[in-house]
């Protein structure tokens, strides 16, 4: 039997970037990801004060963004985010770099599945799957870092991670220049479509799914002549996260710890695993986990998310948005509160006073 301290299960930004910091700290720990080759569909966009926060290499950014786009209908406003740039990365490249990493950190890494699971008192033996055989490692926490559709948290708490269905696709012959996020009902309903930059063309995709064609209205609103394959995924939402459970760690997608209207899956996947590392680095207790996420992202996430359910409702309020974001003072409010370097109490009080004014 293979023997370990931690064993991650997800091998993406989550898993790996928990992995480097652990191995850095001498703490003996295994990470298997099913696919070495697995690329998770994604803009691809990352803060870039995250490539120093995180020790990265800036070779992995392949476009700066500096200006966002916020469209709905005819109207497009530009948000200028150089206080805080976005670098685009290419998701199979930057996942491999990411687990590269840990490896010569010390982790030891394999292409394997998990397969199950059994909790005990002291330790957990998990049956993986790698290409020669089933093996068992014995280790003394595993750490669910595998995504969306976590299987280790259907095995250990019985439900699913909430998440929204997307269609999305990308493309050769359309190119974005920024970053984009459309809104509408017709093309949105109650969320958004996005169009980012890619190295060879541009990613687009919508969240909405129901009766209405999204993706192809969406498309025609951009001018789109090319065909293309659409292509469906997951993104979670915060609902229910879960951090810790019978010896068994939560982080990024499959913790529930995204929100889609932050738009940094990314970002906020390695900082929950930082956060993460630091409590196995300081022996703390595991209830310090959500409580260190708590402090640190919970008022913030809750807030954008009644901010989603309010400005996103329809297309009245998604107008009166746009007729906020006119401000450039109400994009400098953002943008702190992007950056949490405000109280949430202040800028609500902004707003409402902006929304006195427009009116």
């Amino acid at each position: 039997m293979i023997q370990t301290q931690i064993l991650i299960v997800g091998g993406g930004p989550a898993g790996a970037t928990l992995a480097k910091y652990l191995s850095r700290a001498h703490i003996d720990n295994i990470l298997i990801q099913k696919k070495f080759d697995f690329k998770k569909p994604c803009g691809g966009g990352i803060r870039m004060d995250a490539f120093n926060e995180f020790e990265l290499d800036t070779s992995q950014i392949i476009k700066k963004i500096d200006t966002i786009i916020l469209a709905f209908k005819e109207k497009r406003i530009a948000v200028d985010i150089s206080e805080m740039p976005l670098g685009i990365v290419e998701r199979c490249s930057f996942d491999n770099y990411l687990r590269e990493e840990a490896q010569n950190a010390g982790t030891k890494l394999f292409e394997a599945k998990l397969i199950d699971l059994l909790v005990g008192k002291e330790d957990v033996v998990s049956q993986v799957r790698f290409a020669d055989g089933i093996q068992e490692i014995r280790s003394r926490f595993v750490i669910a870092a595998d995504g969306v559709n976590s299987s280790v948290r259907k095995k250990i708490n019985g439900d699913e991670v909430s998440a929204l269905v997307t269609n999305y696709a990308d493309l050769s012959g359309f190119s974005a220049q920024d970053c984009e996020f459309h809104f509408g009902s017709h093309i949105a309903s109650k969320y958004y479509a996005w169009a980012f930059p890619e190295q060879n063309g541009t990613n687009i995709g919508i969240l909405s799914q129901g009766e209405r064609p999204y993706i192809q209205n969406f498309s025609q609103h951009l001018g789109i002549e090319e065909s293309y394959k659409i292509q469906g995924y997951k993104i979670p939402e915060f609902e229910n996260p879960i951090f810790y459970k019978e010896r068994v760690f939560f982080v990024g997608d499959s913790a529930s710890q995204v929100l889609p209207f932050t738009y940094e899956g990314i970002y906020y996947a390695m900082s929950s695993a930082k956060l993460l590392a630091d409590i196995f680095i300081e022996n703390a207790a595991p209830c310090e986990y959500e409580k260190r996420w708590n402090t640190k992202y919970l008022k913030k996430f809750t807030t954008l998310k009644k901010l989603q359910k309010i400005f996103l409702a329809n297309d009245f309020m998604i107008s009166l948005m746009m007729r906020l974001y006119n401000s450039k003072k109400v994009q400098k409010k953002m943008m702190r509160l992007w950056l949490q370097e405000e109280e949430l109490q202040l800028n609500l009080a902004f707003f409402f006073k902006v929304l006195k004014k427009i009116f």
